[in-house]
């Protein structure tokens, strides 16, 4: 009674079914709730906060997230396994796409395991200098959605 009298009381996003729930990968669906609050800490937010002073050229969640051309091969490959059509690459436009559909919860386990390891994949190649090829990337995304949901991670 009395933690239902402090605690406070929010509307249900619409984007909740997409990011919670079983299949999910708690660090798959943390980054997910980043991307759409639009707070991953890219270089251009970096920079403008005075944090990272860098040579390279801008980043934005936009590029990041479908415009860069690794991205969009991998959503690609993602959307023809998961049988969806895409027909844009602008961010919203995506996120639309995905909240619009009844998905089963590995349709959202592979949304969010894309998410998660593009986002990896760009800190891997600034920060460890490494990279992979879109299908490997792919790969590792089916590979973990099929352990999680069927093996044993």
């Amino acid at each position: 009674m009395y933690y239902n009298a402090l605690r406070t009381r929010h509307d249900t996003v619409t984007w909740a079914p997409l990011v919670h729930g079983k299949g999910c990968h708690p660090k798959h669906s943390f980054t997910g709730v980043l991307l759409l609050h639009i707070t991953l800490p890219t270089i251009d937010k970096l920079v403008s906060r005075g944090i990272v002073m860098v040579n390279r050229c801008s980043e934005d969640l936009h590029h990041i997230f479908f415009s860069c051309g690794y991205s969009t091969k991998v959503l690609s490959v993602i959307a023809n396994w998961l049988s969806i059509s895409v027909s844009s690459t602008e961010l919203q436009e995506v996120i639309q796409t995905f909240l619009s559909l009844s998905l089963s919860k590995k349709q959202r386990a592979e949304f969010m395991a894309m998410v998660y390891y593009i986002w990896k994949e760009r800190n891997d190649r600034i920060f460890k200098g490494t990279c992979s090829t879109p299908e490997m990337l792919c790969f590792k995304i089916r590979s973990h959605v099929n352990l999680r949901l069927f093996g044993s991670l």
